[in-house]
């Protein structure tokens, strides 16, 4: 499948849509060498999976796991990692999309991808001198290699989205013998798939373009231009994929009349048809280098199969026809060899005598049988060759039994190859995932705000009248929220949860960062935060004006866990207070203040679980987690582990974690 200009503008369009402000890349891997895959996080929105390709640009619903090795990773991993996503741009209607990334220090680096020909993909500067790139290439009108800048190839035709009515006219009078598919086609850089919707909803049949009128011309302008509005914009979608042989081979974001005619699929957005068709391509190219050699040896013995089948059969055709005139012959066996009916059963059984050195033969399917005076002998020597030969078949069927077991064999190793090329569906996440969240010894959800953006977000989003709100008494503390804690609070019933979610509070505040041993905590109820400032005042981002009494908490001790519990069939990283990290991990980690940076105390943690969970599934799901999510986990500053352990595993109370109605 090849995208065009229009249906690039598309998702080019839904890309910069979704991929709001404030989205950075937290993770960059390799699917094939010439296909990558951008994690792109944001502190209060779900992340989001880009693929960047040779084939296209889309976001992906899938989750890939390396097939080839790609020389661009490393190079990509060190120029955008963390880096914010600032734009995303199409360059005119060609197949080439910019996109430009933003370091926190100002340093911006642009990844070019080209959808034509074989693909390309470079990596370059503010200045657009490439740094690293997929393909280099040195033709008549440009090269493009490391150290050289980017130039873009020589426009082909009148750009589609900005063309004219009178550009139609005057490329009408220089079509020369061009038809009328071809010289749209040409003129505007349009496939064929959508050139030829066009010239039926215009009813223009095929001709010669100098030949249309100018109301013609102008219908196909207009047709034009409802179409590539249509495509580009979203407007009027019907996306499908088109089937054949039961692989998606092609996807659309309206059904022409060319394609209701083929196996086709809905889906819910052009996006997803994209990305059922190219992730699809991009694995089976990804699978096939992977078993070429394997690929190789079957073919070979497949052929070896076939001759093996054919010659099989061609014993089993003779040694038939020689059992039918055997059987013919011991019904004439009264009768002369010499008799004229014997010489018919001969004839209608493709068989004849024939004479060699004196000696007369019958012979039937290449088999030659020496004839004899009496025609039951000669019945019976034929009834004797075709035993013969049916019993040779047997060493036939054991040779092609061993070949049939070696095919198997092999296509079982190609099998569990294909098998490690996993592709799951990524599972929807809790809304409070985005935020730092456990779940208390009581049962009762506790969500923080991870910043500034995400404090705001988590009170004015996600605070409900039944809640509890924390605090800590010391600068940069995160609010944590205490979902339907506030009539139980009251009533002096959950002293356990609410001194868990104090220290949850002083230990992803500043008190970490700063080595101190312990802070104070208070809470409040939501009728006490005031989201707005007082006449006069500024509020800053994440800021609330308190109100009325604050519940405190004194001298929390500064300490959490960082364990593996699973949700909704998943696992999962929590971070949190010992206790309740301890009842619902699998295995947990006390963490402690100073010592490690983030990847460093990341990493430890990883290979700890890893060694607690053993060999089996459990352990290979831990190596599936990226160290990103470790460090997202983690306290900000440095920490040490104390200890590892297994946890009580005890199940996330299904009331605990249900979505509240939002504000």
């Amino acid at each position: 499948m090849e995208l065009s200009g229009i249906e690039l503008r598309h998702l080019v369009n839904e890309i910069r849509s979704r991929v709001t402000s404030g989205y950075y890349v937290s993770g960059i891997n390799a699917i094939t060498k010439s296909s990558l895959l951008l994690k792109l996080h944001h502190p209060t929105q779900e992340d989001i999976m880009l693929v960047l390709s040779a084939k296209g640009v889309w976001i992906t619903r899938l989750k890939f796991k390396p097939v080839e090795e790609n020389r661009l990773e490393r190079v990509v991993q060190a120029e955008i990692e963390r880096a914010k996503l600032e734009s995303i741009e199409q360059i005119g209607s060609e197949r080439i999309v910019s996109l430009k990334f933003r370091h926190p220090d100002g340093i911006a680096r642009i990844i070019v991808c080209e959808f034509f020909g074989e693909g390309n993909i470079a990596i370059c500067d503010e200045n657009m001198q490439i740094t690293a790139i997929l393909n280099p290439i040195e033709v008549r009108h440009r090269t493009l290699g490391v150290g050289l800048r980017y130039a873009y190839p020589p426009a082909r035709g009148v750009d589609v989205f900005d063309v004219t009515l009178e550009q139609m006219l005057s490329l009408r009078s220089e079509a020369k013998s061009l038809d009328v598919l071809r010289w749209i086609g040409r003129s505007i850089s349009m496939p064929k798939k959508f050139v030829e919707e066009v010239a039926k909803r215009a009813s223009i049949e095929s001709k010669l373009a100098v030949h249309l009128s100018d109301e013609q011309v102008e219908k196909i302008y207009f047709t034009v231009k409802i179409l590539v509005n249509d495509v580009s914009s979203g407007k009027n979608h019907q996306p499908v994929v088109i089937i054949e042989n039961e692989k998606p081979i092609e996807a659309l974001p309206i059904l022409t009349e060319e394609a209701a005619k083929m196996s086709t699929k809905k889906v819910a957005s052009y996006m997803d048809a994209v990305d059922e068709v190219l992730s699809s391509e991009i694995l089976d190219i990804g699978r096939s280098s992977k078993t070429v050699e394997l690929d190789k040896q079957i073919a070979i013995l497949v052929h070896d199969l076939d001759e093996q089948n054919k010659a099989m059969e061609k014993v089993m055709q003779k040694s038939a026809a020689i059992r039918k005139l055997a059987d013919e012959l011991m019904s004439l066996s009264y009768q002369n060899p010499d008799d004229g009916s014997v010489h018919d059963a001969l004839a209608a059984n493709s068989a004849s005598v024939v004479m060699e050195k004196g000696v007369k033969y019958v012979e039937v399917s290449g088999e030659k049988i020496e004839m004899q005076t009496n025609l039951a002998r000669v019945s019976s020597m034929l009834f004797a060759r075709a035993k013969e030969m049916e019993r040779g078949n047997a060493s036939i069927e054991e040779a092609r039994a061993k070949l049939l077991a070696q095919i198997e064999k092999l296509r079982g190793q190609t099998a569990a190859i294909h098998k490690k090329v996993i592709v799951r569906e990524q599972t929807a996440k809790e809304w409070y995932e985005r935020y730092r969240w456990f779940v208390t010894t009581d049962g009762i959800l506790a969500i923080g705000g991870r910043d500034a953006s995400s404090n705001s977000a988590l009170i004015r989003k996600h605070l409900t009248e039944d809640d509890v709100v924390f605090h800590a008494e010391i600068h940069g503390s995160p609010f944590f929220i205490v979902k339907n804690a506030a009539v139980p609070a009251q009533e002096g019933k959950i002293d356990s949860s609410l001194h868990q979610v104090a220290q949850a509070t002083v230990s992803f505040s500043r008190a970490w960062k700063d080595g101190l041993s312990s802070a104070d905590a208070y809470w409040v109820t939501p009728g006490q935060i005031k989201k707005g400032a007082p006449t006069g005042q500024f509020l800053p981002k994440g800021s609330f004006v308190i109100e009325g009494k604050r519940s405190y908490l004194k001298g929390v001790e500064i300490r959490l866990a960082i364990g593996v519990v699973k949700l909704n069939d998943r696992e999962i990283l929590v971070c949190g207070p010992e206790e309740s990290i301890k009842k619902r991990a699998m295995f947990y980690a006390v963490l402690l203040q100073g010592g490690m940076d983030p990847m460093t105390a990341a990493r430890k943690a990883k290979t700890e679980f890893v060694k607690i969970a053993g060999d089996g599934e459990v352990a290979e799901t831990i190596k599936r987690i990226s160290l990103d999510d470790f460090v997202r986990a983690l306290p900000t500053g440095q920490s040490r582990i104390s200890f590892t352990a297994r946890g009580q595993q005890q199940d996330i109370p299904e009331a605990a974690v249900e979505e509240q109605q939002q504000k």
